[in-house]
């Protein structure tokens, strides 16, 4: 219990970093393409402060905007009630952006109005490379913000939260605004989340507490997004269950002994047959089996209300331990495992469907240049598009190391192909940070009750696919008989 609500924070956080992280490259990307833009608009005030007032409106991803030009003396604003037109900037981001002429990130600082404040910049040169000036916008750490609208979508249950530090310790999120720009202390985990950058450990906060902690590196700035929960809350519903098994079961057990003692044949029968049916609790019919036992009198009726509960009990457990069987760990869809099951089940419905085989092209060299880690974090994208195309009843799962399956229930092989086709656009056209942009090819095999085997089916869809990669990759092949024989 311990090691999986860790490693559930651990995942968490990785995600919290990779949306966090494509937000402020695409904030940057922004920035730098209306800089390119200015390069010859540095002297019209009104294009400036439509440029500026667009910036801060249209996408909401910045509290305030400015542009200077190289001396640091503002040509235009946004909000106009910031009333810097035609001041002086001196402050810490601005004289960075300044001094460095180049994009960034600064460091949190404490604006000339008084606000925490990140600050991410990006020059402007003109067509001789002259630098004119910087574009910069402002995220304040303490009033409301795009990140924390990004990182307060997380439930804050049982004590667990999330915050945010930068390399020295300073807080830039958290759930307690009042918290925000101070030092986190008395933290004994913070050293090794600061030189590990990424994983999950058991530690004691500022009050002492011990908690399960996941953390990830923003790697563009260096922040670490930590996630917590209490260990007595992950710990409380093993304990609570032994508590009720200790408190409910031992004195009934002991009053359901003495009444067999003292009225032995008269109420055995119906205790045996429970014992029978305690010896297969991992039955699926153990639950009827049970209701169907005559319990007449008061004490055996109360022994089989016990019992019920514990194989519900335990079949949860089952269930849960079911789910983490047919889940693949890395991306959290589902396995092969589970994926043939599905296959199983649909077939026993005779209820059609349409397999989708994809397998990320050349994938063996973003892991070669980039390393695994990247490659897993490509992994996990590629599933997060995946995902949005899938509807109620249909599956995703991921069958090898970056082969993954789409299976579309009650639907036709045109309708398919078209499902396919903008998958695949999508997966094209989506950017998978440093990677950029990958591909994918796409092989499309249908089955009904009335044609070939599921076994079949599967050889078909990867035929397809094989036939895809054959005829240059990036594209969606539909099998054809032809491919089965």
């Amino acid at each position: 219990m311990i090691f999986q609500a860790t490693e559930v924070n651990r995942a968490y956080a990785s995600k919290l970093s990779d949306t966090t992280e494509v937000f402020l490259a695409a904030s940057r990307q922004q920035l730098e393409y209306t800089a390119n833009i200015l390069s010859d608009k540095m002297a019209d005030d009104v294009f400036l402060s439509d440029e500026a007032n667009r910036l801060k409106y249209q996408t909401d991803s910045f509290n305030s905007v400015v542009i200077s030009d190289a001396s640091g003396l503002t040509q235009a604003a946004s909000p106009e009630t910031l009333n810097l037109v035609g001041k002086q900037l001196n402050s810490a981001g601005s004289l960075e952006a300044l001094e460095a002429k180049r994009a960034l990130i600064s460091k949190p600082y404490i604006s000339t109005i008084k606000n925490l404040l990140i600050f991410i910049s990006a020059p402007i040169f003109d067509d001789q490379h002259h630098y004119l000036g910087f574009l910069g916008g402002s995220i304040y750490l303490r009033k409301p913000n795009i990140l924390s609208k990004i990182l307060g979508e997380h439930y804050y249950e049982d004590g667990s939260y999330i915050y945010v530090i930068d390399k020295y310790n300073q807080i830039l999120y958290h759930p307690q605004k009042e918290r925000i720009g101070t030092f986190v202390n008395n933290n004994d985990g913070l050293d090794e989340i600061i030189s590990k950058k990424e994983g999950g450990l058991l530690l004691k906060n500022g009050q002492g507490i011990e908690m399960l902690a996941g953390y990830a590196i923003i790697p563009s700035t260096d922040w670490i997004i930590i996630t917590q929960s209490p260990l007595e809350s992950t710990l409380l519903p093993l304990t609570g269950i032994m508590e009720k098994v200790i408190l409910r079961t031992l004195p009934m057990t002991l009053a359901v002994f003495l009444f067999i003692w003292l009225f032995a044949r008269a109420i055995s029968r119906p205790l045996q047959q429970l014992a029978e049916r305690a010896k297969s609790l991992d039955s699926p019919t153990v639950s009827e089996d049970i209701e169907k036992i005559n319990s007449w009198y008061v004490e055996s009726l109360s022994l089989k209300r016990a019992m019920l509960s514990g194989v519900k009990l335990i079949h949860n457990q089952i269930g849960e331990l079911r789910r983490d069987a047919d889940t693949d760990p890395l991306t959290g869809v589902n396995n092969r495992r589970a994926f043939q099951f599905k296959l199983k089940q649909l077939a026993l419905l005779e209820t059609p469907f349409v397999i989708l085989a994809l397998d990320i092209d050349y994938f063996k060299r973003i892991n070669d240049n980039y390393g695994h880690g990247v490659g897993d974090d490509v992994l996990k994208q590629h599933t997060q598009i995946l995902n949005r195309f899938s509807r109620d009843g249909d599956l995703v799962a991921r069958t090898g190391g970056e082969e993954f399956v789409l299976l579309l229930k009650d639907t036709s092989s045109a309708d398919a192909f078209i499902t396919a086709e903008r998958l695949r656009s999508a997966i094209a056209e989506e950017t998978f940070g440093i990677v950029g942009h990958i591909t994918a090819s796409i092989g499309i095999a249908a089955w009904s009750a009335d044609s070939i085997t599921i076994e079949k089916t599967l050889s078909l869809a990867d035929q397809a696919l094989y036939e895809a990669k054959g005829q240059g990759r990036n594209r969606c092949i539909i099998a054809t008989p032809e491919m089965a024989s």
